[in-house]
């Protein structure tokens, strides 16, 4: 039987984790990107909580196995709270049972009201279940969002995948990044919906702040929002363009905003507009997401994108979106788990609306190369 060395992640072990996700086609980071998220967001951990980054497994001084360990601060009422979400999560083929060690050190880690993976692949699921970590929320648990804004450029993305995979994707990353346009690398958002606004990253000040106090007392459990977690989720040094901040304003006041990521997942892949988050006070949802989302859907293809998605929906968001003109709800494998503390306040669980930005989706997304791209 394999036996591995289970411990913390080390700022040391990016190379190492690097090479894994290159084997796996994911996404890499750099160096200080890694060390960028590691820190975490302000608040996240508190003064005595000592969970690491993440987890690695050694074999004979080899990296084989790693799985991320991302701490959020959390708000339902006057609790405070601290969630953890998995990401990465990436074994080497000849790792076996490396995954299950990594698995159960993020289960049962302290101090946490959740621990949670909202961005499970069909065959990492069905590991879960072994360590509680059930599927969540309950009827959306298998429920993305997407909205196709440039379908002839999308048919031409998957027939050249097709073509690739009959090829077994022989050479595919040799040849180079495609779909790279002008309109990717400087188009702007010009159309909005009444109510919606463009904003400057310069913007997300003590408005954000405000809008934080609004929403929380709503009654609802929400991840921190407030204007310094904002400022460091939009300070990933790994970005290569911008984010797009759209804000929804009533009476001179920001009641709710979207956060959307550009991602190009590989370099036979067109970019895509993830929406990241989106959120509002109970008072103006039922208005300010459609107005959102239709703003950045009515811009999206200037933007360069041949789609928007939304990969995580709470049961309140999905009523909202289900009716909406050109989305398409997909149902798809269960891809959140989530598994819960004993003791949690009453009605803790049903106030969490989640979105992506509760997950690892904002970073753990393929940023467009457009240095790189045009370096070359």
């Amino acid at each position: 039987m394999l036996t591995y060395d289970l411990r913390p992640f080390r700022l040391d072990d990016a190379p190492a984790v690097n090479s894994l996700c290159d084997w796996a086609w994911w996404p890499q980071r750099s160096e200080a990107g890694w060390a960028w998220l590691a820190e975490g967001p302000p608040g996240a951990r508190g003064p005595e909580d000592v969970g690491p980054p993440g987890w690695v497994c050694e074999k004979d001084g080899q990296v084989v196995a790693f799985l991320g360990n991302f701490v959020q601060r959390f708000r339902y009422g006057e609790e405070i709270l601290r969630g953890a979400s998995g990401h990465t999560f990436l074994a080497h083929p000849g790792a076996k049972g490396a995954g299950r060690m990594l698995l159960r050190a993020f289960a049962e880690q302290p101090g946490r009201f959740a621990i949670y993976l909202f961005n499970a692949n069909a065959i990492s699921a069905t590991h879960y279940r072994h360590y509680a970590i059930d599927p969540w929320p309950e009827t959306t648990h298998t429920v993305k969002y997407r909205w196709w804004v440039d379908l002839p450029a999308a048919i031409g993305e998957r027939l050249l995948w097709k073509i690739s995979e009959l090829r077994g994707f022989e050479g595919v990353r040799a040849r180079g990044e495609r779909f790279i346009s002008d309109r990717l690398r400087a188009g702007e958002v010009t159309r909005f919906r009444p109510g919606v606004r463009l904003l400057a990253e310069s913007e997300v000040d003590e408005r954000f702040d405000e809008l934080w106090v609004r929403m929380t007392a709503d009654g609802r459990l929400l991840a921190a929002r407030d204007g310094a977690s904002l400022r460091w989720r939009l300070a990933d040094p790994d970005l290569t363009r911008r984010p797009v901040i759209l804000g929804y304003e009533q009476d001179g006041r920001l009641t709710g905003y979207l956060l959307a990521y550009f991602a190009k997942q590989t370099e036979i892949e067109r970019a895509s507009l993830d929406i990241v988050d989106l959120v509002a006070t109970a008072e103006t949802e039922a208005v300010a997401i459609p107005a959102l989302v239709g703003t950045l859907v009515s811009n999206a293809r200037d933007l360069g994108v041949v789609r928007v998605r939304l990969q995580t929906v709470s049961p309140g968001l999905d009523e909202i979106l289900s009716p909406l003109a050109g989305a398409q709800r997909i149902v798809t494998h269960g891809h959140c788990h989530a598994r819960f503390a004993e003791g949690l306040p009453a009605g803790a669980l049903e106030a969490w609306q989640v979105t992506p930005y509760d997950g690892d989706y904002s970073f753990c997304l393929r940023p467009p190369p457009l240095a790189a791209t045009q370096a070359a």
